[in-house]
């Protein structure tokens, strides 16, 4: 299903006599509306006469927003209503009650990929089978990642991993597969791309049929759309489809409740990219049958109508229980006040005791709670202040406490031995730490202060994360703020070095091998400290291009921040990425608008300005400015993209004729890997096609294929496939053509590349034109100049130009022919490449010593009249 067609379908539808307490203040009001939100959703969904599942133009009723400043206690809260939640079920013997949490703020939480797998991971405690979903998954998974195995992919994430593991949740997904495809898990479980191809074309193959969940409807478009993240994001609609078919099938008379708390959502709303969060409402909005308890600083604005440009859907129609006027019917918008009075005495009460009596006097508890004004934060760190004097033999009065907020962080900096103090303005420069990056930030801090740090109640904990601990955002800002007023408070100058040595220790974290996922949340922080404090490492530029190369560009780009800042190395790291974001998505132009000029003002021939410029020099290419390009790649040979640019440099010879430079750079170079060493085996293949060595190239082309077949790289195979196909054609082997075509298309199934496309296409063409059928080849010009003109890809125009030349020498059209030849001459010499294949259709049109006159710059490898006598057989083959 085309892309605004799918888009439009789901539219229309916390070992002295004192003893710390864990309070929880009661939030009488917002316990009483969560309560009441779980019991309307579930009254809404079995009054309807249609489950809004189905009927997707139902407005939404699946939304509890509890919203309120930093440190007002939402996290506290949202964790507070999942603890009874689940410790009601538990009294009541319910085991289809299900709690999913994601902080959105935590590494990789806003990858869409991650997040619709921790939903699915939540679910599986209902039940192993979720098969509309599981399937859909898998043929995503197999063309999206192939070769990748799924449970990498599970383990590399802490969050994921965890809850992924407590139910098996690979092995759920593989069991589901194997009913379908019981020969090969594909990419599931990482074994080659073919068997990938052969669970994917089975889920396809008995969509097409009719004889799998028929009864879904938009599956078969799921399973038919492209394997991206557009169409994974309707993927949440599948989950709740499934979650249906669990409600129907119980035996009991009510339906499994499920919550899912999506916790500091201004990381997605709080700004002018509403990217992430237009998928993650698409998610809310399709899985009515699940209540989002979202917790953040602001109000969200769905039922507003000014937010429709930017998401999918807005409106009161929409989300009838979200506008501003609805002050009554759960679940709703509940703005989350400060502690009353009574409740910041109970919590300060109750904090602290000795034989189960307040440890702290009235007083006190009065002077805390006229200065806090209710904040929950503001009472947690006096209550730590109050430890710290009793700790150090002190008998604290009403003049130790009171204040600002920021007054309570300076007095909670100074309540720190030295070294601590050091450690937690370390901690305030950035979102999570651990231990080894404290000793990374402060290296003559002793592990002892380290660990006696780490235990301090201002620090949240999270195993599940390699940097498990974290500031308070709202603390974080304060304690910052606070330690400019201390006489031993850093200055500027103090938090950039400690944010250098931070740095180095992300970048030596990455080494050579870490994975995808490590890559990007490792760059993900180290962006961050860079914005904030003005610093930059070289190992980010280098982090940058290795998540570009691995095809991440996209979700890489999901995470910048909107607004420009940082060093100048920042802002054009940043400016690489969206370049590459508008070229690889049809805007080259604008790439290369964006890209040229962003490297004067950095340090000449540093890492970041090569990453900029071989960006730029890409733009230009795909913009079909071959000669700058060029020019560009030259200037890089020997840096820090060296292969890179010595490949393109072949390339860029290769298209200019000059096939004996480029056959011997090409045969000279050392791979970095299969996939440099599967294009370095292609192009000299392209050299020996257009010299006509036929033979020659098709050995190099099974070679890139054999290789690419053999390291699961599904993309390489299937251009090495097109251009044994392009080689093929030239012979009139009608059959071989369509052996290779049909090889490739199914693997360009997995990953859709239209450019290899209009290579098949023509190749078709030229095959036909060949063996005679002279039909068959004119309506494949006509489809190869369709599928270039969709994708704006001007070279497809020269392969159909030759192909229709090819059919006119063949079918005597002398005029037409020397027309084509003359539009052909004037692409090529404007995009500065593939000129040689004007004495190629010339050794067809005019003979062998014409052609050689024509373009006596071309090094041809035997010579011009060897190469174009073999090139002029073609015509007469027949």
């Amino acid at each position: 299903m085309a892309r605004v067609n799918l888009r439009a379908a789901f539219m229309s539808g916390l070992s002295s006599t004192v003893t710390a307490q864990q309070v929880f203040t009661d939030r009488v009001n917002e316990v009483a509306a969560f309560n009441r939100s779980v019991e309307g959703l579930s009254r809404t969904l079995d009054e309807a006469d249609v489950s809004p599942v189905v009927d997707r133009a139902q407005g939404r009723r699946n939304v509890l927003t509890l919203y309120g400043v930093g440190g007002i206690g939402k996290t506290t809260l949202s964790h507070e209503l999942e603890r009874q939640l689940l410790a009601g079920a538990a009294a009541e013997g319910r085991d289809d009650v299900v709690a999913v949490r994601v902080d959105l703020s935590e590494d990789g939480a806003r990858d869409l990929e991650g997040l619709l797998l921790r939903l699915r991971a939540g679910l599986g405690q209902l039940g192993s089978r979720w098969p509309a979903f599981d399937l859909a998954l898998a043929s995503y998974w197999a063309r999206a990642h192939p070769g990748e195995a799924l449970q990498d992919f599970l383990d590399a994430s802490p969050a994921l991993r965890r809850a992924s593991r407590s139910i098996g949740l690979g092995e759920q997904i593989a069991e589901t597969v194997r009913e379908i495809d019981p020969a090969g898990l594909g990419g599931l479980t990482g074994l080659a791309h073919r068997a990938a191809l052969a669970t994917y074309r089975a889920v396809r193959n008995r969509v097409r049929e009719g004889r799998l969940l028929a009864d879904c409807e938009l599956f078969a478009e799921l399973i038919e759309a492209d394997a991206d993240y557009e169409t994974l994001s309707y993927f949440p609609y599948l989950l709740a489809w499934d979650l249906d078919g669990i409600s129907h099938r119980s035996r009991s008379d009510r339906r499994p409740t499920v919550c899912v708390f999506l916790d500091t959502f201004e990381v997605l709303n709080g700004g002018a990219d509403r990217t992430v969060e237009r998928l993650v409402q698409r998610c809310v909005y399709l899985m009515p049958n699940v209540l989002f308890v979202i917790t953040g600083r602001n109000r969200i604005d769905w039922a507003d109508s000014g937010a429709g440009g930017e998401l999918d859907f807005t409106g009161p129609e929409c989300w009838p229980n979200l506008h501003f006027s609805n002050d009554t019917v759960e679940p709703r918008q509940h703005l989350v006040g400060y502690l009353s009075d009574s409740d910041a005495d109970s919590y300060l009460s109750e904090a602290l005791t000795r034989d189960g009596e307040p440890v702290m006097p009235v007083e006190v508890r009065r002077r805390i709670i006229a200065g806090g004004q209710g904040l929950p934060l503001y009472l947690d760190l006096s209550v730590s202040h109050f430890v710290a004097l009793l700790a150090r033999g002190g008998q604290p009065s009403a003049a130790d406490f009171g204040g600002t907020f920021t007054a309570v962080a300076t007095r909670s900096i100074r309540d720190l031995p030295r070294e601590e103090r050091d450690l937690v303005r370390t901690a305030a420069l950035t979102d999570r730490v651990g231990a080894d990056l404290l000793r990374a930030g402060q290296p003559n801090v002793s592990d002892g202060s380290v660990a006696r740090f780490l235990r301090r109640p201002f620090l949240t904990h999270d195993d599940a994360y390699a940097l498990p601990y974290a500031l308070h955002a709202a603390l974080r800002h304060a304690i910052r703020e606070a330690d400019r007023s201390l006489p031993d408070g850093w200055s500027d100058r103090d938090r950039s070095e400690v944010a250098v040595r931070l740095l180095a220790w992300l970048g030596d974290r990455l080494g050579s091998s870490a994975d995808r996922v490590t890559t990007a949340q490792v760059l993900e922080s180290g962006l961050k400290l860079s914005a904030e404090h003005g610093v930059f490492a070289d190992w980010m530029a280098r982090a940058t291009q290795r998540l570009v190369e691995a095809g991440q560009w996209s979700e890489l780009g999901a995470v910048l921040p909107a607004e420009p800042g940082g060093t100048p190395e920042y802002r054009a790291v940043i400016a690489a990425v969206r370049g590459v974001q508008l070229r690889r998505t049809g805007h080259a132009a604008e790439a290369v608008g964006l890209l040229d000029g962003v490297g004067e003002s950095l340090p000449q021939g540093s890492p970041t300005a090569q990453l900029v410029q071989i960006h730029l020099a890409h733009a230009l290419r795909n913009h079909g400015d071959y000669t700058k390009a060029a020019e560009i790649y030259r200037a890089l040979v020997g840096g820090e993209f060296d292969a890179v640019a010595r490949y393109w440099l072949c390339d860029y010879d290769y298209l200019n004729g000059r096939f004996r430079t480029a056959l011997g750079s090409l045969r000279d170079q050392h791979s970095r890997g299969p996939e440099d060493e599967g294009e370095r085996l292609r192009l000299i293949g392209h050299i020996w096609r257009v010299n006509a060595r036929f033979d020659e190239a098709r050995a190099a082309y099974a070679e890139a294929i054999g290789l690419a077949r053999h390291e699961g790289l599904a993309a390489a195979e299937a251009k090495a496939l097109a251009n044994l196909a392009q080689t093929a054609c030239w012979s009139g082997e009608v059959d071989a053509v369509a052996d290779a075509a049909t090889r490739a298309r199914d693997l360009l199934d997995l990953v859709p590349n239209p450019v290899e496309l209009v290579k098949i296409r023509s190749a078709e063409a030229v095959a036909y034109a060949v063996a005679g059928d002279a039909g068959a080849a004119v309506e494949a010009v006509g489809g190869t100049r369709r599928l270039a003109d969709g994708i704006g890809y001007r070279g497809g125009h020269n392969l159909a130009d030759v192909a229709q030349i090819l059919i006119g020498v063949l079918g005597g059209d002398h005029d037409g022919v020397r027309s084509t030849r003359a539009e052909l001459d004037a692409r090529t010499r404007r995009s500065g490449g593939n000129t040689y294949w004007v004495p190629i259709v010339t050794s067809w049109i005019e003979g062998v010593p014409q052609a050689t006159e024509r373009d006596p710059r071309v090094e041809w490898i035997d010579g011009a009249a060897v190469s174009l006598g073999r090139w002029a057989e073609v015509a007469t083959r027949r």
